[in-house]
């Protein structure tokens, strides 16, 4: 029973990373492109910088992010991602607050990130949570849950980008509320053990 209700709270620490994740990423683009004269080209062209910013920390780093979900216990590999996190929606606040641009740049490159040593531990955790029998609903339960936070801040992003058009600290207000619930759902998470302290991590 409290693995299911580890698992609950996983899936909602999933939910808000992967909808903050969106919100942050398509808001960048709403806001940047709107508050500024941009060229039809250079807005696409800003468009793709984005995306290609939230892709790359995937490519980077999500080998390491397995390694350290294997050396440690993934529930705390969890956790200080998403204290992490709390640190990244600080620097957005300040992005929004000033309308910087550059930063709120790095802040997409630091959420995607936290997404990339955030996903082997998610994934990894749900044998240990979940009995054999429930992995197919678990994980089928997770991608519905990840999908749906994609869509939703998708589209919070374009109703916040025109709500909030003078007052974005608001929004980076909201984010860094999301990140607090995200960090007390995680702790939800129940504990489970290293599945392999001795690892030694390997560059190549």
């Amino acid at each position: 029973r409290s693995s299911f209700r580890g698992f609950w709270s996983l899936f909602i620490t999933q939910f808000q990373g992967a909808f903050s994740d969106n919100l942050l990423k398509n808001l960048v683009i709403f806001v940047a492109i709107f508050a500024a004269s941009m060229t039809r080209t250079q807005q696409h062209q800003f468009g793709e910088s984005i995306g290609a910013l939230f892709s790359l920390p995937f490519i980077l780093f999500s080998m390491a992010g397995g390694f350290l979900a294997d050396r440690f216990s993934k529930r705390s590999v969890m956790l200080g991602v998403k204290v992490f996190e709390l640190a990244i929606m600080s620097l957005v606040l300040v992005g929004l607050w000033t309308m910087n641009r550059n930063i709120l740049l790095a802040c997409v490159f630091l959420m995607g990130t936290h997404s990339a040593f955030f996903g082997p531990s998610k994934y990894g955790s749900l044998p240990e949570l979940l009995p054999d029998r429930k992995l197919s609903w678990g994980n089928g339960l997770l991608e519905l849950g990840t999908f749906m936070a994609i869509i939703l801040g998708t589209v919070v992003a374009a109703v916040f980008s025109k709500k909030f058009h003078d007052q974005q600290w608001v929004s980076g207000v909201i984010l860094m509320g999301l990140a607090v619930i995200g960090f007390f759902t995680c702790l939800g998470i129940t504990r489970v053990p290293a599945a392999d302290p001795a690892k030694k991590f390997r560059p190549n």
